[in-house]
């Protein structure tokens, strides 16, 4: 099953694709994880850049190195979701990445971005002081802080894993942005290794199994990250973001209490409403968050070969829901099926299941994953 969405001018395209066997197989282990495929192949040389700017717009600001210029560049992309997790394995000409405090606040994005360069490096950039990053070494980044990383021509693994899925005193997650482990170090070289290798074992994942090795891999990262970590000084800024993080975790935990309003979090943290209401800006107002929390858990849940025995009206009722009738219809407006359907194509092995609420077609796929990650 294919699914196509253009992006920019024509020419380049996304591919979403999910590859089956038979029918009988999907259908008893459910679906293959979805992949999306980028390629500027068949467009003039500034339109490949322009294209690779765009659909990478909802991570970096991406500009080429001035010495870079005039020469012809080439990008390819392969995106896997893990369904809590993505994998990127990309191929680019050399490229600055960046990240501003502003863009930080703007984008929301609450993840942890671990990158290893399978051919080429680059140099990292942060608080005034470059680090270079070799062949094999692992990046660390949190998208939620500035960047700044020059790329060589390359060839890299990125794993994108949501905070939610670290542990919160892992290495201190706030101090963990810019370090690099080094590939021949024990904690470098075996993260390094698990990244490429999952990788590579990505188009033959089915769901159920692409979830349990993202939180695998993520209990790897805590380890890893974890040891050899060094107190810094943490920024001012990063103490708001510190903030959104711990309140955030909070929702997540207690998604089930339908008395998680914004009275109740700004008690829980000592803040005011106006406050609250400013920290989530970004995302669209605390009651919107806490509702899109609740249905994709709950999009996650119904669609869970292992919860197909619970009825739907227990597991809206389970994250908060009081009125069976509302939760459906708020559900169907949310992911363009109600959640009965959304069960049936779960259970018929429909590949759509997972990525209900999909864009568009011409919107950025990428974008809407990242911003849809989480933990179920």
């Amino acid at each position: 099953m294919i699914a196509i969405s253009s992006i920019g001018r024509m020419g380049v395209c996304v591919v979403v694709s999910s590859i089956f066997t038979d029918m009988q197989q999907t259908g008893a282990n459910g679906s293959k994880i979805q992949t999306l495929n980028y390629s500027a192949s068949g467009a003039t040389d500034s339109d490949r850049f322009t294209y690779w700017q765009e659909l990478l717009a909802s991570l970096f600001r991406v500009t080429r190195p001035f010495h870079r210029r005039k020469h012809s560049f080439f990008a390819s992309l392969t995106v896997y979701h893990l369904g809590l997790a993505l994998v990127l394995h990309g191929k680019s000409d050399a490229v600055r990445y960046s990240r501003s405090d502003a863009r930080t606040v703007r984008d929301d994005l609450d993840h942890l971005f671990i990158h290893v360069c399978s051919e080429g490096g680059g140099h990292l950039r942060r608080s005034g002081e470059n680090r270079r990053l070799n062949h094999l070494d692992v990046g660390i980044i949190d998208l939620s802080s500035p960047l700044d990383f020059v790329a060589y021509a390359s060839e890299s693994v990125s794993l994108v894993l949501p905070r939610s899925l670290l542990s919160p005193s892992t290495g201190e997650l706030d101090r963990q942005h810019g370090r690099i482990l080094l590939r021949d170090t024990p904690v470098g070289g075996l993260l390094g290794q698990h990244i490429m290798t999952l990788c590579q074992t990505a188009p033959r994942l089915w769901l159920h199994e692409a979830v349990a090795l993202a939180r695998v891999t993520a209990n790897l990262a805590d380890t890893c990250l974890a040891i050899g970590a060094v107190s810094q000084p943490m920024p001012a800024m990063a103490s708001h973001r510190s903030l959104v993080r711990s309140i955030r975790g909070y929702v997540e935990e207690r998604l089930h209490q339908p008395e998680l309003t914004p009275d109740e979090l700004a008690a829980a943290f000592r803040i005011s409403r106006s406050q609250l209401y400013r920290l989530f800006e970004a995302s669209g107002g605390v009651r919107h968050y806490i509702s899109r929390r609740r249905l994709r858990r709950a999009l996650l849940d119904i669609c869970s070969p292992a919860l197909r025995h619970r009825r739907i009206g227990d597991i809206a009722y389970d994250l908060g829901f009081r009125n069976e009738a509302h939760f459906s219809r708020i559900f169907h407006e949310a992911f363009g099926k109600s959640p009965r359907a959304a069960r049936a194509a779960g259970r018929h092995g429909d590949a759509e299941w997972h990525t209900i609420a999909s864009p568009a077609p011409g919107s950025n796929q990428l974008e809407h994953w990242l911003k849809e990650l989480m933990v179920g």
